[in-house]
């Protein structure tokens, strides 16, 4: 019986998310209501509070959902070292799904959308590094990693006919991944030596 009820909510969850997706893709997030949510979900209302406390608690679980996707896709790139080809996977991973993209990172949910990447982020750098815990400069580089990328790609959604995906990925490598991988290399003295 659990194993049918856990495939249900899981199904649900699905849909809820999928129906965010979806009228992201229509309307702006802020004309967007837990009704409209649940009706494009095929779902009840009231469903809909069993599984999300409201909206923004939705959005942020859509987040983490694209974030762990573009994790997945982006982590053989970056243990090869290919930051430019891990720059051109963000790219294409944002244009492949730009509404939600747009909404999220140059919409109204730019912060919930930063605090989910931060934190899975630092979930899997951690998982990678159980073994050799990382130091302060590896706290201040995931920050302002992620910070830095969110606000050009916040930037980039808002000027797409102006700069396409290529362009954007190598303004990504050269003025955030380069930098961030040469500090890693070379610390400043006060810190003690190259990062692992």
């Amino acid at each position: 019986m659990s194993t049918l009820l856990d495939a249900r909510v899981v199904r649900t969850r699905d849909a809820l998310r999928q129906a965010m997706i979806d009228l992201a893709a229509e309307s702006p997030l802020d004309t967007i209501t837990v009704r409209a949510i649940a009706a494009r979900a095929g779902v009840g209302y009231a469903t809909f509070f069993r599984h999300y406390v409201d909206k923004e608690a939705l959005l942020a679980d859509v987040a983490d959902m694209l974030t762990q996707a573009f994790l997945a896709q982006v982590r053989p790139l970056l243990r090869e070292k290919d930051r430019r080809g891990a720059a051109r996977s963000l790219c294409a991973f944002v244009e492949n799904n730009l509404p939600i993209h747009q909404a999220l990172i140059a919409g109204g949910a730019g912060e919930t959308v930063r605090a989910g990447m931060l934190r899975q982020t630092q979930e899997t750098i951690g998982r990678a590094r159980a073994s050799a815990p990382g130091g302060p400069l590896d706290d201040l580089l995931l920050v302002h990693l992620v910070s830095a990328i969110l606000n050009l790609l916040a930037w980039w959604l808002r000027n797409l006919d102006r700069v396409d995906a290529e362009t954007m990925a190598e303004i990504i490598d050269r003025t955030v991944l380069t930098p961030v991988g040469a500090l890693r290399r070379q610390p400043p003295d006060a810190l003690g030596g190259a990062c692992p």
